[in-house]
């Protein structure tokens, strides 16, 4: 399991910088989500937060990126799997 987190820090920080903003705002809003109202599917906030982040670069800047829409969401993701994880070895209850 050590190695498995070792590879995800490793491949986060070879993220250019705003990936990794976006990144840990997914993992903030999904974890928000699942704190506030424990809603076990956290990653659905997380991914339409990055939407609405790209909806708000296209109308201001003309410019839509795939990329960070995709690190929003695994973001959310990353998260979702902690989520998954402590409902199976039950410390959260739903």
């Amino acid at each position: 399991m050590r190695n498995i987190w070792n590879k995800i820090v490793q491949w986060i920080l070879h993220l250019p910088a705003d990936k990794r903003l976006h990144f840990v705002a997914g993992f903030i809003v999904a974890a928000f989500f699942g704190i506030s109202i424990g809603w076990p599917w956290v990653i659905v906030p997380a991914f339409i937060a990055g939407l609405l982040k790209e909806v708000y670069d296209i109308v201001t800047t003309k410019i839509w990126e795939w990329g960070d829409l995709l690190a929003t969401t695994l973001g959310g993701l990353l998260c979702q799997i902690f989520v998954g994880l402590g409902i199976w070895w039950g410390n959260i209850i739903i």
